[in-house]
């Protein structure tokens, strides 16, 4: 690659389509609960729509994420932002559950293809060729993206007449702006990779070395909290606000799931700029167990029937939720072997995205039985559980690899 410097723009621009690519992911979850007063459709299968999209964000990830070495960055980033826009329409005009369910698995192959190939981009396209600047980048735009987007749902579905169809266009008209900026202002970063097409898709190999299981077990445990967590919020906010203020209330949803994501992107970006990521005992320590004093602070919040209460503890809770998958993705970077990273990650992420779906899920057939405050307890006690097999996991596993403190 030439040493030439480069303009900021095509990094920034793609740091804005993995955003902008989170944030279309997150726009449904404040209209959940009117989509099921609108159709008569219970919880559970609402959920379900919400969770489809979790699986079907694994396919390109595990079957294409070698595509874009082969042919190039700027292709895959393309047709994910093509995809993306096609989800939104289908999502503003879905008559039924079955047109939104098919409209989120557009989605999750859009978001798919996107993530893996845009966050190789802004690495490359950094003008500096800063690595980790690039790596924080893009890590810590999914968060805010997430945020970003249940907030700007809210937002205009609240100043709307069509809060089930204004929220899909604006950000389909930000996604399609998007679009135009790839295709005429970013450069090609990549596209002469090794392999040929037809080892590019193929399914990814998913398996975890023994000399780094130790590893990745620690790391699974703090990848299952910290996304059941955001699969929990972001599939039943809505629900949850409802029962808080005695009805359907965008703005509630948004600042709570807002509020849980962007404090998950803050701590990344804290840990990352002071104690950097090597000290991941640290890490897990004070990320499962914020993790749990969040958790039970949003549980009490529940019981008091208190707005605030609950944005500070799903602030506190997404403060644990941050720092725990920093230090997952952390420890299988430091630990995996050069030679299977790729398989480990793709592991952890089948980990990380299977635990964004089912937990929510589970939790919506739950409250269908006890009720949604009693299941929201439930699922936090069993979260809580596992943040703290992690805490007494870090203090035995010593993974292989170089010496951390």
């Amino acid at each position: 690659m030439d040493s030439t410097p480069r303009s900021w723009t095509p990094f920034v621009l793609m740091a804005l389509v993995v955003t902008a690519a989170l944030m279309s992911s997150a726009t449904p979850s404040p209209l959940y609960v009117d989509y099921q007063q609108a159709w008569g459709t219970s919880g559970t299968m609402i959920t379900v729509v919400y969770a489809v999209y979790a699986v079907a964000v694994l396919v390109p990830l595990l079957l294409l994420g070698r595509l874009s070495d082969a042919i190039g960055r700027r292709p895959v980033v393309i047709t994910g932002l093509v995809l993306l826009v096609l989800s939104m329409a289908g999502l503003a005009a879905a008559p039924s559950v079955a047109w939104l369910i098919a409209a989120r698995v557009v989605q999750g192959l859009g978001v798919g293809l996107v993530t893996g190939s845009a966050a190789a981009a802004i690495i490359e396209l950094h003008p500096a060729r800063n690595a980790r600047v690039g790596a924080l980048t893009s890590s810590s735009t999914t968060n805010f993206g997430i945020a970003a987007g249940v907030l700007l749902s809210g937002v205009v579905a609240t100043s709307s007449s069509s809060p089930l169809v204004h929220p899909y266009v604006v950000m389909g008209a930000a996604l399609a702006a998007l679009l135009a900026g790839v295709v005429f202002l970013v450069p090609e970063t990549s596209g002469a990779g090794p392999q040929t097409l037809r080892d590019a898709v193929r399914l990814q190999r998913v398996a975890v070395p023994a000399g780094a299981r130790s590893a990745f077990a620690l790391a699974a445990l703090c990848v299952i909290a910290s996304w059941s967590v955001g699969g929990v919020f972001l599939g039943l906010g809505g629900a949850i606000a409802k029962d808080l203020v005695g009805r359907s209330d965008y703005l509630v949803t948004g600042l709570v799931v807002a509020c849980l994501q962007g404090a998950a992107a803050l701590a990344q970006l804290v840990w990352n700029l002071r104690a950097g990521q090597e000290r991941w005992r640290s890490g897990v320590v004070i990320g499962g167990a914020m993790l749990v004093v969040g958790l039970a602070s949003a549980s009490l919040a529940l019981e008091a029937a208190s707005v605030p209460a609950l944005v500070v503890g799903s602030a506190v809770t997404g403060v644990g939720m941050g720092l725990l998958f920093l230090m997952g993705t952390s420890l299988v970077a430091q630990n995996a072997p050069g030679s299977s990273r790729g398989e480990v990650f793709s592991a952890l992420f089948v980990i990380a995205y299977l635990s964004l779906g089912v937990p929510a899920v589970v939790a919506a057939l739950l409250s269908e039985v006890v009720g949604l405050t009693t299941a929201f307890h439930v699922m936090s006690v069993v979260v809580s559980v596992i943040a703290v097999g992690a805490l007494l996991a870090v203090m035995r596993i010593r993974p292989p690899g170089r010496t951390v403190s």
